[in-house]
């Protein structure tokens, strides 16, 4: 388990506890499968890779985004003027070629992609810069999204491009400007070598990347102790161990977001109200944040899990047979 991960475990999860939905046909129209070829015609055509990790038999919100976002025209004559779009699918109920199911595999382990549906946004060599799912509002409201993430990437590489003609700090600056664009959690997997630029060259650490950096690897050892408890199924010394850190450590922003959303691994169906209220508190620590939105999101999903709970309660009992 690393930062950022547990609680994308948990979204993609809550809605197969209470959600049924019917499979829906695959739309194959805009959308590439083979890995490499969809990175040549990224860097022929100058484009990004938009890479959709889908459970198109199974996963609900696959579907949901599928039925409400890529299958409209808004969205197909849109996205493919700034992406190559890449399904990698995971099916239940239907069976992949060999190779394209060989593949799949490899990019989920590569990207680290624990749940469904992920929308991974990288540069034509694959490289991430913005990971995002399922998000009401239609295809509008989604394009307008993506357009945002794209301005990272943008903002990524005026910065890089900058850092190369500088020197010393300056060019530390440059690399870090690149770097804060970026979520974090990608800078970690992705960028490390970019951040040991940086630290060596702002040896009195003005910037505060080591420090960062050392905040990792401390978060790093926690996720392991996490990892063990949730194994164990010990959700009350998870939970405590996550409270320890954040008060030892002082942490906020973010990092204080992240671990909040952690703490919902541990949280099942009975616990809805422990979630929503870990959710709120996500949200107030900066509304405006890309996990906050997330957390609005999964907030969405709970009301429609209560929905769904007491529409099942008020549902009438089948009756019985007559016995013989």
């Amino acid at each position: 388990m690393s930062a950022f991960s547990s609680w994308r475990a948990l979204a993609a999860a809550l809605p197969a506890l209470v959600l049924s939905l019917a499979p829906a046909a695959r739309a194959a129209e805009g959308w590439v499968t083979n890995f490499e070829e969809a990175k040549a015609a990224a860097a022929k055509d100058s484009k990004d890779l938009l890479i959709d990790f889908t459970g198109s038999d199974w996963c609900g919100w696959c579907i949901k985004l599928q039925k409400e976002v890529f299958t409209l025209d808004a969205f197909k004559q849109e996205s493919p003027k700034h992406f190559v779009m890449l399904e990698l699918d995971f099916p239940q109920k239907k069976e992949l070629p060999k190779e394209l199911k060989e593949q799949n595999a490899k990019l989920q382990e590569t990207y680290a992609i624990e749940g469904f549906p992920t929308i991974l946004l990288t540069d034509a060599k694959g490289r991430p810069y913005a990971k995002t799912g399922y998000m009401p509002g239609g295809p509008e409201a989604y394009n307008k999204h993506l357009t945002e993430l794209r301005a990272v990437r943008e903002t990524r590489d005026a910065a890089f491009k900058k850092a190369a003609d500088a020197k010393g700090l300056d060019k530390a600056k440059a690399m870090q400007e690149g770097l804060n664009a970026l979520p974090p959690e990608l800078v970690k997997a992705y960028y490390k070598d970019e951040v040991d630029q940086v630290i060596a060259l702002d040896t009195a650490d003005t910037l505060g990347l080591k420090a960062q950096k050392a905040f990792g690897d401390k978060r790093a050892k926690l996720d392991a102790s996490l990892e063990e408890f949730a194994k164990s199924q010990k959700p009350q010394e998870f939970s405590e161990a996550i409270d320890a850190f954040i008060a030892a450590e002082k942490v906020t922003g973010t990092n204080l977001q992240d671990l909040l959303m952690t703490k919902l691994q541990v949280l099942g169906p009975s616990d809805l109200d422990k979630a929503d209220a870990l959710l709120d508190d996500v949200i107030k620590v900066d509304e405006k944040s890309e996990l906050s939105a997330r957390a609005k999101s999964i907030k969405e999903r709970i009301v429609q899990m209560r929905q769904q709970v007491e529409k099942s309660k008020e549902a009438p009992a089948p009756e019985k047979g007559d016995k013989k």
